[in-house]
């Protein structure tokens, strides 16, 4: 991979790359399978990066505290904002 990604840019990975990605990452971990009965690294790595909303999820469930102006949070209540006037 020749480019680096940064973290307001991780949805833009494509479901091939990061597949690729757990597959190595499963393979260096030892790992039998990366998607067994209860248990899909692939989902969650896709879901974190792809989707912000499963993200702010996990984040919250980690106890991850995030930055409202990344999260959409104050350009969301600016655009509600303007939409009112």
């Amino acid at each position: 991979m020749g480019r680096l990604i940064h973290s307001n840019e991780v949805h833009l990975l494509n479901e091939a790359e990061i597949k690729a990605a757990v597959r190595k990452m499963v393979e260096s971990l030892g790992l039998a399978a990366g998607s067994m009965e209860g248990f899909d690294i692939y989902k969650v790595v896709q879901k974190y990066f792809r989707d912000l909303d499963k993200r702010h999820e996990i984040n919250l469930l980690l106890g991850i505290v995030e930055d409202p102006a990344y999260c959409g949070e104050e350009e969301q209540a600016r655009e509600v904002a303007e939409a009112e006037e």
